[in-house]
């Protein structure tokens, strides 16, 4: 897992997992509710944990592409 290769290990590596498992979500319109519907992927946004999981996650993106890769952000170009 990449977090484990960044030295996250034990009760944090958990919290983490815990974290991103099980969410749900819902739109809410004009006092209008949707139903709940399972979140697969991404984390909550405004969290403090997201651009950091975010920035783990796609640094080896660049690994096996042949291109030159420029990222900045959340915005990832390939020329």
């Amino acid at each position: 897992m990449k977090l484990s290769a960044h030295g996250i290990a034990g009760d944090v590596i958990r919290w983490i997992k815990n974290w991103l498992t099980d969410r749900k979500q819902r739109v809410v319109l004009n006092v209008q509710y949707s139903g709940w519907s399972d979140v697969l992927s991404g984390v909550l946004q405004g969290s403090v944990l997201g651009p950091l999981l975010f920035v783990i996650f796609i640094n080896d993106i660049a690994d096996d592409i042949a291109g030159k890769i420029l990222k900045f952000a959340d915005d990832t170009k390939i020329f």
